[in-house]
């Protein structure tokens, strides 16, 4: 788990630039970093999906790689960045297009069936707006806490536009593609409101599964970063359980 053992490119878009690190072989797949940064927990959960077949794709936002968790700083940085739009309920991030070129990039790169993408936490709602673009075929949401739980109208929020919105249901419908969503049950984060207006919205094609957090408290563990900082590494443990069921999502889908 150390990021000397990994490449990287500096990737720009228009006038968004980020480093993106990388390893492994096989499909692409992004794993969006969370809040607290690219923590060695994040590295540890890309190095499961490399290990289980896959070529892994980190993009750097802010912060160090391999730094130890940090909120406070990482918040006031996202909360300043125009990439970034983590307030607005009806408003796709405009680092969503980066992500969006980062895809096209991959899929060049790779070709195969298409990419993958997991957002977490700040970005965990990322990957909906990125189904804009046609090479995306395997869309993750882990814990999407943006826009934050700011009162009533902000738990059924997206952070995302109508259109991009219409358009990621249009290609679910279309082309069958399921869209896998992961969160703790007691997370006061992403309320369970939220995940229902998703399955609302996207009927069928949103598979939602819920982690119990009462069995993480053995564990001395939270009920939020479900593959990352509160992951249990332990057979039979929920968030191994959702891992091997993201794992068989992504090699169905990019297989």
């Amino acid at each position: 788990m150390f990021v000397a053992d990994y490449s990287f490119f500096q990737h720009q878009h228009e006038k968004i630039s980020h480093p993106v690190y990388f390893r492994g072989e096989g499909p692409p797949v992004i794993v969006m970093h969370e809040l607290p940064g690219m923590v060695p927990e994040c590295l540890a959960f890309a190095e499961r999906l490399e290990a289980a077949g896959f070529s892994v794709y980190l993009p750097l936002f802010f912060g160090k790689p391999g730094q130890s968790p940090a909120f406070v700083g990482p918040f006031l940085t996202v909360c300043i960045r125009r990439e970034f739009s983590i307030f607005a309920k009806k408003q796709t991030s405009p680092v969503v297009n980066w992500l969006r070129s980062l895809c096209q990039h991959l899929y060049a790169e790779h070709g195969g069936k298409g990419v993958g993408a997991i957002g977490m936490c700040m970005t965990g709602g990322f990957a909906i707006p990125m189904m804009v673009e046609p090479s995306l075929v395997a869309p993750v949401l882990s814990q999407p806490a943006t826009p934050p739980n700011l009162g009533k109208s902000y738990q059924t929020a997206f952070g995302c536009s109508e259109e991009d919105l219409a358009h990621a249901r249009h290609r679910a419908q279309t082309e069958n593609i399921p869209i896998k969503a992961y969160r703790f049950s007691q997370d006061k984060l992403v309320p369970r409101a939220r995940m229902e207006a998703y399955q609302a919205y996207f009927g069928e094609y949103f598979q939602y599964q819920e982690l119990d957090c009462a069995r993480q408290k053995p564990y001395g563990k939270g009920c939020h970063s479900v593959f990352t900082l509160d992951y249990v590494d332990e057979p039979g443990h929920p968030t191994q359980e959702a891992l091997q069921d993201l794992i068989e999502y992504l090699k169905k889908q990019l297989i």
